[in-house]
């Protein structure tokens, strides 16, 4: 079996919840009920882990917040051999495709074909409309028409006939 020093000991080395049961041999379950009884409060550790970009050893959220870029993006390029500085495989859109977007969508232009004429996806010229000019897009919503369009001649008598 195991005591309380024992417990507190392992708690004192650092190591996860999960290695200390399989040293006392118990089932994790059963050693967060026994911390639970004798009040012994072990915090999770971060999951990921630490990883050494340019000589600093860090996790992903901190390399991310000194590099400034996102987790995905690092995550990206770690597994792609990728050094840390390297130039995005997009660039954002910019401010002025986004307006582009919207005043075509404000002239009637469908979004999927607007968004060809900008010359981006249709998905980031949406997320970056509405963030640049979100009152303009948010009208623009609203009075959008839903779904795919039929065309003019198409009329339900022709479908029923068929």
């Amino acid at each position: 079996m195991y005591d309380e020093q024992q417990v507190r000991a392992l708690h004192l080395t650092g190591i996860s919840k999960t290695k200390a049961s399989e040293i006392l041999g118990i089932h994790k379950y059963h050693l967060e009920k026994y911390l639970k009884v004798i009040g012994l409060e072990w915090k999770s550790r971060v999951r990921g882990g630490s990883y050494v970009i340019e000589g600093i050893k860090d996790t992903l959220a901190g390399h991310s917040e000194r590099l400034g870029v996102t987790i995905a993006t690092i995550r990206w390029r770690l597994e792609r051999n990728l050094p840390m500085d390297a130039p995005p495989a997009i660039d954002m859109v910019i401010e002025a495709e986004a307006q582009a977007f919207t005043e075509l969508r404000k002239e009637g232009v469908p979004a999927l074909q607007a968004a060809k004429i900008v010359g981006r996806p249709y998905e980031s010229l949406k997320n970056a409309a509405k963030r640049f000019c979100p009152d303009d897009y948010m009208k623009v919503v609203c009075t959008a028409p839903r779904g795919k369009q039929r065309p003019a001649n198409d009329s339900t008598e022709d479908q029923k006939a068929a």
